[in-house]
């Protein structure tokens, strides 16, 4: 055959494969730019605009938001948008300012007040602030129910979707965060709890001839928070633990005496996002896709959102892989945990209430962050199967493994050495310390948790272990 034969049959073969595979290829490439339009439109845009107000401004951040506005030419402007963040902000403030503050209860006059030498202007924070580190403080009720609100950025993503025309198919923009905050605001049941203070002395009586015991005693109640019903959790349950505190010194004869409460644990049980994916179903957006969608918008609209949803909260993670219901991996293995660091033993933040480092709210940590330098090898604390390993957010570099009856969490890696799915060995080396994601320094993040069908989160340091180094 012919070198032009030769051509003319591959020109032909070539045509006909392609005229054959256009029906398939085109929706293909349809779809494909109808994707990487509406990603422009949702995450690049709304930056976009931003950074051309704050040019125009002199290079000064002015502060405004993007969420449905595409420009000037738009019939909705940024100062619609302006305005509509203005009412998500109204609707989580005014939820959040029904809750004493924590100013506000230490400032409290103490309710119950009996005995000698009564201070009539005693405070709450003057009695029993001292029993807290300087880190947490007495639990005032917008400290524990402010985690739990619906932020900002959630309600922009939910009313940027449900409330687009291009996705909607409505005639014109149509945003309800009334009528979305209503539906995604949490439940909140509390308990009441009694401070107690008692402080006792003894003293010569005028005359001399003997002695008078006396005393003074101080109550007040606070309410704690127990159960949550929230827009990404089913249950949030709290245990409080009531704290006695005791101190006698004979020489003087002085006894003081107080209770207080320690939060000592909390328990998530799902179904996640429960009342969001409801909300979308509503909507006839049911896929998990979409979901992911919503949460991706909200921490692209806020930054304080994502470091919440992916690491303060931690739920975020349902969305990778069930943390909650893998099947039990079956091993033996000594009760004892290895401590995930070899000669590194400072603890620089507590497990429970905390003012965060970086974020300046105070915020439940639900693990332990030992100080060590970047670089340092980080042990597995039981044998086990790699659940988790890659970047979420907050957490940076993180793992997750699951040891059956329990899990564990190692976040703000600088380098990860082991692959989902892999088996590990209690020791092993499976990461470097770092200070990725959501960090103010070098250090591990390490969390041991609890529970199938249900995240129990543990205190570290409450649990026997191997702490190998020492």
């Amino acid at each position: 055959m012919s070198k032009i034969k030769c051509n003319r049959y591959f020109s032909f073969l070539v045509k006909k494969i392609l005229i054959r595979l256009l029906p398939y290829v085109v929706p293909v490439l349809i779809v494909t730019a109808l994707f990487f339009f509406v990603i422009y439109l949702l995450f690049v845009l709304p930056k976009f605009i931003i950074e051309s107000v704050n040019a125009e401004d002199g290079g000064k951040v002015s502060g405004s938001i993007s969420i449905f506005s595409t420009g000037k030419r738009d019939d909705w402007q940024l100062s619609d948008d302006q305005r509509l963040y203005d009412e998500y902000i109204n609707l989580y403030q005014g939820w959040l300012d029904q809750f004493t503050s924590q100013e506000a209860l230490y400032n409290s006059k103490i309710e119950n007040q009996k005995g000698e030498d009564i201070d009539n202007n005693a405070k709450v924070g003057d009695v029993w602030a001292r029993f807290y580190d300087q880190d947490s403080g007495i639990p005032s009720e917008r400290v524990q129910a402010k985690s739990h609100g619906v932020n900002w950025g959630l309600m922009a993503a939910v009313d940027r979707i449900l409330g687009d025309p291009l996705i909607t198919g409505l005639m014109a923009r149509n945003p309800n965060p009334q009528g979305h905050f209503d539906k995604l605001k949490p439940q909140l049941h509390w308990e009441n709890f009694e401070l107690y203070y008692r402080y006792s002395w003894s003293e010569s009586s005028s005359n001399g001839e003997g002695v008078i015991e006396k005393s003074r005693t101080y109550r007040h109640t606070i309410p704690l928070l127990v159960k949550v019903e929230s827009y990404e959790v089913k249950n949030i349950s709290y245990d409080w633990k009531r704290t006695k505190y005791y101190y006698k010194d004979s020489k003087r004869n002085i006894i003081e005496e107080a209770y207080y409460p320690v939060l000592v644990g909390t328990k998530q049980e799902g179904p996640y996002f429960e009342k969001l994916r409801q909300l979308l179903m509503e909507n006839q957006l049911p896929k998990n896709s979409d979901l992911e969608l919503i949460l991706n918008l909200a921490m692209n609209y806020d930054e304080d959102f994502k470091y919440f949803a992916s690491y303060l909260s931690g739920n975020i993670t349902e969305l990778f892989a069930d943390t909650e219901n893998d099947e039990y991996f079956n091993f033996k293995h000594n009760e004892l945990y290895r401590w995930p660091l070899e000669d590194y033993h400072e603890i620089t933040s507590a497990y429970g209430w905390r003012v965060h480092p970086i974020l300046r709210d105070m915020i439940f940590h639900k693990g332990i962050d030992i100080a060590c330098p970047k670089g340092t090898p980080i042990l597995s604390a039981w044998s086990g199967k790699v659940l988790l390993a890659g970047w979420i957010s907050g957490y940076g570099k993180m793992i997750m493994i699951n040891h059956g009856k329990y899990k564990t969490v190692y976040g703000h890696l600088d380098k990860i050495r082991v692959k989902i799915g892999q088996e590990i060995d209690q020791g092993q080396n499976i990461g470097n310390a770092g200070s990725t994601g959501l960090s103010s320094g070098d250090h591990l993040h390490f969390e041991i948790r609890s529970g199938q069908g249900e995240t129990i989160y543990l205190d570290p340091m409450s649990l026997d272990k191997d702490k190998g180094g020492d």
